[in-house]
């Protein structure tokens, strides 16, 4: 039962960074290269660093809690390796491409509709089905391990 309990721990904490990125995606992103202030702090903006940063942290040490949990069923270890990697994958390309640019703005800034800005935000859509793949293995690790208790 334990493991059941980490595993839906892991499950809600990759939720919660996919709904993060849900709303920066339909709130932020839209309006961003439009208007660079929002993202920068110095003036007044959001500071994703607060959220991401510590958020990434905490589903880290809940995937491989998640993975230790479904390590006893076969189709749940490799659902919840599956989550891992995929994880690692989304988080491989922000720290390569999408946080050094938004970064960037942050400190120097951007003219409005800049198509740097813009192509960052085209590109950073192709994050979500990702982090809802991540989502979904993790879901299935939960269900994998009842499935292998019972």
């Amino acid at each position: 039962m334990v493991h059941i309990g980490i595993l839906i721990v892991s499950v809600i904490a990759a939720s919660v960074l996919m709904g993060a990125g849900v709303y920066e995606q339909v709130v932020l992103d839209p309006a961003w290269p439009a208007r660079p202030p929002i993202v920068r702090p110095a003036e007044g903006g959001v500071n994703r660093k607060r959220f991401w940063v510590p958020g990434n942290l905490v589903v880290i040490v809940a995937f491989l809690a998640g993975v230790w949990a479904a390590w006893l069923a076969a189709q749940a270890r490799f659902a919840g390796i599956a989550a891992l990697v995929l994880f690692f994958a989304i988080n491989a390309v922000t720290v390569a491409y999408f946080a050094p640019a938004v970064l960037r703005v942050e400190r120097v800034g951007a003219k409005p509709d800049d198509p740097t800005s813009q192509r960052w935000v085209a590109l950073s859509r192709l994050r979500m089905p990702l982090a809802l793949a991540v989502v979904v293995c993790q879901a299935a690790a939960v269900l994998l391990t009842i499935r292998a208790e019972n």
